[in-house]
């Protein structure tokens, strides 16, 4: 595991991983730059201490069920694989966060059995604004080979969407209409000072609101972090 670079994680969580008691493990490195990343430290690779052989040794004799394996993008590296294959060894349930633009190494993952839930991200709903909001040329059709993967491993999963603009309601429908078997999240950035794109500005008015919350109420959507979340 000679690629990864750990540079936090907490001990235990009772909110990252869906109705398990857990502890996340945040890994450096991404191969997107979304503008309202709120981990700026996390998207270059070795930056700070690797706190890796800490993170397992913390794992030893704790009350947990399960570990949330986040970013940056874990399948952002190589040898992911393997620190998965460990986790799972120690019996661990095994939660892994991705941003969908790695779907053949999803495929690996969930062919050896070492992701029991997987949470995706949809940066948005048509190729301009996921190229826009990433600053990659990460397409929709990445996201869709994503959760087909999921689905033909019959690995669970859900999807979340962070709120950056109002969508497009024919592009949501074209895209939500195609999970009802998922669950989705629709959040609110986390606003930290802190984003990667410090010129990048996300100013909805109340009427926006309004509009964004009337066009995802159709869904079977949960919200976090606002709308009486």
């Amino acid at each position: 595991m000679t690629d990864l670079f750990l540079s936090n994680f907490i001990p235990v969580s009772l909110i990252d991983y869906p109705g398990v008691i857990s502890s996340v493990a945040f890994f450096n490195g991404c191969n997107l730059r979304c503008r309202y990343c709120h981990n700026p430290e996390l998207v270059n690779s070795a930056l700070g201490e690797n706190r890796l052989e800490e993170f397992l040794s913390s794992l030893e004799g704790k009350d947990i069920e399960g570990v949330a394996v986040s970013g940056g993008e874990p399948l952002f590296l190589p040898d992911m694989p393997e620190f998965l294959r460990t986790l799972k060894d120690r019996g661990f349930l095994v939660k892994l966060d991705t941003n969908g633009s790695y779907p053949g190494r999803l495929e690996r993952v969930c062919g050896e059995g070492l992701a029991d839930f997987v949470s995706v991200d949809l940066k948005a709903f048509n190729d301009s604004d996921v190229k826009e909001i990433t600053r990659s040329n990460y397409g929709i059709d990445k996201f869709i080979k994503t959760i087909d993967v999921l689905r033909e491993h019959k690995v669970g999963f859900e999807v979340r969407h962070t709120l950056w603009k109002v969508p497009d309601e024919d592009d949501v429908k074209s895209v939500v209409s195609g999970l009802s078997d998922a669950g989705l999240v629709v959040q609110f950035p986390v606003r930290n000072g802190r984003w990667l794109d410090k010129r990048f500005d996300i100013s909805l008015s109340p009427d926006e609101h309004a509009l964004i919350r009337a066009m995802f109420d159709k869904y079977d959507v949960k919200y976090r972090n606002s709308f009486d979340s």
